[in-house]
Order: C-alpha cells, then sequence, then structure tokens
C-alpha cells in the first residue's frame, strides 16, 4: 500500500456509519463493476448539458487515439450526490480510477484518506507536471503540500454585458469592449445607467440560490478580507471590519432596487430578454447566450473594492483510494489524465479558462471570443474555504447564500445578515466529518 493512502480502522468504522446512513436514505452504494485489465480505465464525471457534450467528444477522441488504453465513463448527478457516491465508493473498495472533482472538495477527501496522492513521476513522465500549468490553479490540487489533482480548467465568476444595449453610452470603447470601471460609485453609474436604458433593472444575478456568497467572496477578497475560516474549517474568523462594508454595498444593491431578487433560471432570462444591461455569473452561461444569438461580451469583475480577485473554482482530476489497483492500471490512469488535459481545447469552447498552460497560451485560445477576454481571471481567482463541509454544492455555500441574500433583499440589516452567517457556519465548524480527518 502507498504511503499515505492507508485507512485506519477508525476511518473504516466511520466509513461503515456513512454507508448504513447512506442505505438509509436510499443512496447507492454499489460502484460499477469495471473490467478490461490494467489498459481500462474506470472514469466518473459529473458532467452534463454543453459540458457534457464536450466531455464526450474529448472520451471519444481519446478512446480513438493509439494509446491503447479504454477509457469507460459513468456521468453522475452533479451536487452532494456525486459526492456521496464516490466517497461512499472509496471506502467501499468500488472506485473508479480517475474521478472529476471540484478542488473545494478536496478538503474533505484528501485528509480522510480517500483519494491517492499523485504519483509525481508518472505526472512528469506525461508531461503533466507542475511546470505545464497556471500556478494557482495547479495549487488549488494540493492539500497540506501534497498533490492530490491535476487541474482541467478554471471556472471564475464574471461580467456579461449586452453590447447592443450600451452602445451609444459611454462604457464601451471605440471597439465595444467595457471600458474599466473602478470603484464602488463608477460600478453603481453603470448599472444605474443600464437601469435607465432598459428601464427595468441595472444588473441581473441569482439572489435565491448561492450567488450572494460568491458576490461577498469576490468583493471581501478585493477589500484585503483575511481567512474566512481556520484550522481546517474548525473556527470561523472572518473580518467583520473588512465584511461589513460589503454587505452594506450589497443592501444599497437592493435598495436602489438595481438587483431584482430572482432564483437562477429568472436571472439568465432576463438578461436574455435586455431587461438588464448587465449579468453576473459563472462563465458556463456563455453556451446559453451564444445559442440565443445575443450581442454580449464577458469579462472579469471589476475592481470595485481595490483589486481584481474573483471567486472561482476548477475541476480537477483525482486518483480515488482503492486497495488493488496495480502499478500499470495507475500508469493508464495518469496517461488518461495527461490525454484529457491536452485535449482541453475542446473543453474551452463551453467558457472555462484552461489550466494547461500549453493550451492557455495558444494563439487558438487568445483567438477565441468571448472566453479569452477574461482569462486573466485564472491569476486572481478566490475559491471557498478549505472545510469538510464547504466547496461547491456544500452546506457551505448554502447557508452563506442564505444569508447574504436576506442583506440583498433588505430582510438583514449587513450586521444582522454577517451574524447569520457566522452562527450558522459555527454550527457547521462545531458538527464532526462524517468520515474523521
Amino acid at each position: 500500500m502507498r504511503e499515505g493512502t492507508a485507512f485506519t480502522r477508525r476511518r473504516l468504522l466511520a466509513g461503515g456509519a456513512v454507508l448504513a446512513g447512506a442505505a438509509a436514505v436510499g443512496v447507492a452504494t454499489t460502484g460499477t463493476p469495471f473490467g478490461g485489465g490494467d489498459r481500462t480505465v474506470a472514469y466518473w464525471h459529473l458532467f452534463g448539458g454543453g459540458d457534457g457534450v464536450r466531455m464526450a467528444d474529448m472520451l471519444s477522441s481519446f478512446n480513438g487515439s493509439d494509446t491503447g488504453i479504454t477509457a469507460d465513463p459513468v456521468t453522475l448527478p452533479w451536487g452532494p450526490p456525486y459526492y456521496t457516491k464516490l466517497s461512499l465508493a472509496a471506502v467501499g473498495g468500488r472506485a473508479p480510477d480517475v474521478a472529476v472533482m471540484h478542488a473545494t472538495r478536496l478538503a474533505a477527501f484528501a485528509p480522510s484518506g480517500l483519494l491517492e496522492p499523485m504519483p509525481l513521476d508518472l505526472l512528469e513522465k506525461y508531461d503533466i507536471g507542475e511546470s505545464q500549468f497556471l500556478p494557482k490553479l495547479w495549487e488549488s490540487g494540493q492539500w497540506k503540500g501534497r498533490q492530490f489533482a491535476v487541474p482541467l480548467d478554471t471556472h471564475p465568476w464574471v461580467l456579461y454585458y449586452n453590447t447592443d444595449l450600451l452602445k451609444d453610452t459611454d462604457l464601451l470603447d471605440a471597439n465595444g469592449m467595457l471600458k474599466p470601471i473602478t470603484g464602488e460609485q463608477q460600478f453603481i453609474d453603470a448599472l444605474e445607467t443600464s437601469k435607465k436604458i432598459t428601464k427595468a433593472n441595472g444588473v441581473t444575478f441569482e439572489t435565491r440560490g448561492v450567488t450572494p456568497w460568491r458576490m461577498f467572496l469576490t468583493f471581501y477578497s478585493q477589500a484585503g478580507g483575511g481567512p474566512i475560516l481556520e484550522d481546517d474549517g474548525k473556527q470561523v474568523s472572518i473580518d467583520d471590519a473588512k465584511a461589513l462594508p460589503i454587505l452594506e454595498f450589497m443592501g444599497e444593491l437592493g435598495k436602489r432596487k438595481l438587483a431584482p431578487d430572482l432564483d437562477y433560471a429568472a436571472s439568465v432570462a432576463l438578461f436574455s430578454n435586455k431587461q438588464a444591461a448587465f449579468h453576473m455569473n459563472g462563465e458556463w452561461e456563455i453556451s446559453t447566450f451564444q445559442a440565443q444569438k445575443m450581442p454580449f461580451n464577458m469579462t472579469t469583475i471589476p475592481d470595485v473594492f481595490g483589486g481584481v480577485q474573483t471567486q472561482a473554482d476548477s475541476h480537477v482530476f483525482v486518483i480515488p483510494f482503492s486497495r488493488t489497483r496495480s502499478r500499470e492500471r495507475l500508469d493508464a490512469a495518469i496517461e488518461f489524465i495527461a490525454g484529457m488535459v491536452k485535449r482541453s481545447d475542446t473543453w474551452v469552447l463551453g467558457g472555462h479558462v484552461p489550466a494547461y498552460k500549453p493550451v492557455f497560451d495558444s494563439q487558438k485560445y487568445k483567438d477565441l471570443k468571448p472566453q479569452s477576454n477574461y482569462a486573466s481571471a485564472a491569476n486572481n481567482v478566490v475559491y471557498d474555504p478549505l472545510a469538510w463541509y464547504s466547496g461547491s454544492g456544500s452546506n457551505f455555500e448554502t447557508v452563506a447564500g442564505s444569508a447574504f441574500q436576506s442583506v440583498l433583499t433588505g430582510a438583514l440589516s449587513p450586521k444582522a445578515g454577517l451574524d447569520t452567517f457566522r452562527r450558522d457556519v459555527e454550527l457547521l465548524a462545531e458538527t464532526p466529518a462524517p468520515v474523521p480527518v
């Protein structure tokens, strides 16, 4: 058994408790049996929609190559069920050879022994070592200084704008690109311009979900806010002096009726229907607006609070723990990961920023518009704080989104919203991890 991957008796007992609890609520605990020998790679991912189509294209290309490896993929629903299934598969000895995760979920998997550390010699063998990736994205695959993941991309929070609605304003330059917006007042002024043009809204974004958290983390980080969680999530350490002005600004958007209270689908639809000149979201909605043939462009989130940071996550490849995986099968798994990363020129069509430098630096990517317009965000991404209960699709994002939505709508004052956030996160921090870390 390789160093750092052994399960203790305590972890196995805890894993058994997780399995029992999952069975009680109807979660399947039987992994998919894969055969085919050491050159067949069992691969789990969570991509649907346009991302699912692009992933299928990449898999078809890889399986048609001359590596002699066959990738056997399984697509599972995104969100908590996916991560529950993956953890149970590792505990139960039915793990795939390769899986996709969000980088922000590593804190729930790596310290519990649910992932294999990446074999650095094999990464170098297939030319996907550290030097081949954007530094911040490579670091997103680390836990306590050890590499547990190879990044495929980053998907930052970005600003969309309708070029047709803004064409007669002074917000666009001669090339139709949004001029830099700096500071709270310039940002408010731009949204007021949008509201005047549309006679409706300044900006749309989801308020009834996790997006208020993404907005908060973006602006809090721009303002130089310190760690929100410390001690692997056991301590809530948010800086109130930095956080309160951000929440006051978010509350002002609601008071001025610049940002309506919307669910996700409505926020996208109103921007599509020219009910706002601006839209804030992850870059993944690019395909939606392209399919609608909208006159739009995209850029990084403006420097509103003195920085260029923006909230993001990354899709990463991991090797789930297995006692029985042979060295030959591990080699094939790493070669498969390399093959997928090197095909990320297909992946970026859906908006994600590539982590692999040869693709990121390529002229082909630079010429891809509007995708490359916000590529610089990859150097300034801010990930959710690391804890077993944090990350994309987590309870942390749910409680944070709820607390900060109430500030946006005026249901809570900024101070009350911050107090609610702290109280709810402290409850998560006090909850023991399902698999002890």
